[in-house]
C-alpha cells in the first residue's frame, strides 16, 4: 500500500491517468473535482471516493487543496 498527501494550488490539474490497484482519494482541505469517464465527483473536506484499479481519472483543484491518496500496490507484471 502507498499513502501520499497531495497539495494542489487552485486551478492545477493532474492529467488523466490510471493505476493498477484500487485507490481512495480523500479531500483533507479545499475542494477538488475527480473526473471519470462517466462523469465527475466534487470532493470537499472529509469526502472520500473509491476507484477500482485501472479506472482512468484526473484530479483538478477547484481551490487550494490537499488530498490523501491511498493506493493498493499490485504484484506482478
Amino acid at each position: 500500500m502507498e499513502v501520499a498527501r497531495l497539495v494542489m494550488l487552485a486551478g492545477k490539474q493532474l492529467p488523466p491517468h490510471a493505476v493498477a490497484g484500487p485507490l481512495t482519494i480523500q479531500c483533507i482541505e479545499g475542494e477538488v473535482e475527480v473526473a471519470l469517464d462517466h462523469g465527475s465527483q466534487r470532493l470537499k473536506p472529509g469526502d472520500l471516493i473509491y476507484l477500482a484499479g485501472n479506472v482512468r481519472h484526473d484530479v483538478k483543484a477547484l481551490s487550494d487543496a490537499s488530498v490523501l491518496l491511498t493506493i493498493v500496490l499490485m504484484d506482478g507484471p
